[in-house]
């Protein structure tokens, strides 16, 4: 791996994980310090990341991490909106019943554990993933390569609008049982190979995230 891959698998790790805030100025001094990785590879991350809208470089001032602002958040899940309904209309009409009922059972396993156990951690981290992993799904079923990589960058924006809001993951105890029905809903349309309702399912759960993550 190329020092800068490296710096940059580093940064957003610990953007991800939460030793970098969302408004943060930093300085290229103190990332490579943070990455251990040396200025040369760090400073052709800083241009990617900008690039990719993580970051913005400040004359005089540093790097700073991009705020999660009324704009940014709106545009963020614009963007997705209008990825994921194109890419459930299509999921629903050519996805396999053995792709869709895979789908249903891990949300059903990670609903009937969560009652069950309660809201620990590692439950909480599961069900992240298990709602990135329909959203992806759905989205790599495009077969377009453009779009998935648009995705994956603008996951990474929403990544950072949960961290504006203190949490480490968007699914939280309050969130959960919530975010899961919606998610259902969407499930339920697919099974039905009904792209109409699929489109609906899936914009219905993107208005109430992007109210989520405006705090209504």
């Amino acid at each position: 791996m190329k020092l800068s891959d490296s710096a940059y698998v580093k940064f957003k790790h610990h953007l991800f994980t939460g030793d970098l805030r969302p408004g943060q100025f930093i300085s290229q001094r103190e990332l490579v310090k943070l990455t251990g990785i040396p200025l040369g590879p760090v400073r052709e991350t800083l241009q990617r990341l900008e690039v990719e809208g993580l970051v913005h470089i400040v004359p005089q001032r540093g790097i700073q991490i991009v705020e999660a602002s009324l704009r940014f958040i709106r545009d963020t899940y614009q963007l997705r909106m209008l990825i994921e309904k194109e890419a459930a209309a299509k999921f629903a009409e050519n996805a396999s019943d053995a792709q869709i009922e895979a789908l249903e059972a891990k949300h059903k396993d990670i609903i009937a554990r969560f009652e069950q156990e309660g809201p620990s951690d590692a439950l909480l981290q599961e069900a992240q993933g298990v709602d990135w992993n329909l959203h992806d799904t759905i989205v790599e079923a495009l077969g377009n390569s453009i779009v998935n990589n648009l995705h994956k960058l603008n996951n990474d924006r929403i990544k950072l609008i949960r961290l504006a809001h203190g949490n480490l993951t968007l699914i939280t105890p309050g969130t959960f049982l919530q975010a899961m029905k919606e998610h259902m809903a969407v499930i339920e349309a697919l099974k039905k190979h009904d792209a109409s309702a699929s489109v609906a399912a899936i914009e219905r759960h993107l208005t109430t995230a992007l109210h989520r993550a405006l705090g209504l």
